[in-house]
């Protein structure tokens, strides 16, 4: 069976999610404190800090492909090229030209630097949703996605939802480039930017992931088996 995404209920998820949190919302408020609290990176830093963000991005996102390429990845990011990029996909394309960083990491990267720490502000509206575990399994548990006869489907990880392959129409998963489409075609109708739906990731991470807190999601409305 194929994967469909349902945009109706992408909208009313987001309407559902506390956007504003602190002015900013919750995952970009958790990694402004986790990163200005050990490493001392705040707003006011972020140009000069644009390689050490990148270090740890690259070294927390790149899994398992060795130390030697993730010291590779690090030594060709080019900190001055990133500031002089005028707009949001010629950064992107710098950081995907890096050999092991893939859009998972690239869109990591620049959610940070650029919503988290306000580096080029302009740029937010083109940011892409990292399509994480944290935020797949929050799209699979609330049926934002779900099998093509509308049942819950049982894929949970990135790599069995999603195609990340550019321009790819998948039979069976759904293409990262139409649900970053539906992200945003569902925000516009929030008044919100897509990257909005990065509060999926909070959510998850600190209430659907822990069976004891997911009564207490702001999200439990979307999870009964009947919907």
């Amino acid at each position: 069976m194929s994967l469909e995404i349902n945009e109706d209920r992408l909208s009313e998820v987001l309407a559902a999610l506390p956007t504003d949190y602190n002015g900013a919302g919750r995952h970009v408020t958790y990694t402004r404190q986790k990163y200005e609290t050990i490493y001392g990176i705040r707003p006011e830093t972020i140009a000069d800090d644009l390689n050490r963000v990148f270090a740890i991005t690259v070294r927390q996102r790149g899994g398992t492909i060795g130390m030697e390429r993730v010291r590779a990845a690090q030594e060709a990011f080019d900190a001055e090229a990133l500031r002089a990029a005028e707009r949001h996909r010629d950064a992107y394309e710098l950081l995907v030209e890096i050999d092991d960083v893939g859009p998972k990491i690239a869109n990591e990267y620049l959610r940070k630097v650029v919503h988290a720490f306000k580096f080029r502000p302009s740029w937010v509206p083109d940011l892409c949703v990292p399509l994480d575990i944290h935020v797949t399994k929050a799209l699979v548990d609330t049926k934002c996605i779900h099998e093509n006869g509308g049942s819950r489907t049982g894929r949970m990880t990135a790599g069995k939802v999603f195609n990340r392959n550019h321009g790819s129409t998948p039979r069976e998963r759904i293409a990262a480039d139409d649900m970053q489409v539906a992200f945003e075609r569902a925000a516009k109708k929030q008044n919100a930017n897509r990257i909005a739906f990065d509060e999926l990731w909070s959510e998850n991470k600190f209430y659907l992931s822990i069976p004891a807190f997911r009564d207490e999601s702001c999200l439990s409305s979307f999870l009964g088996d009947g919907q």
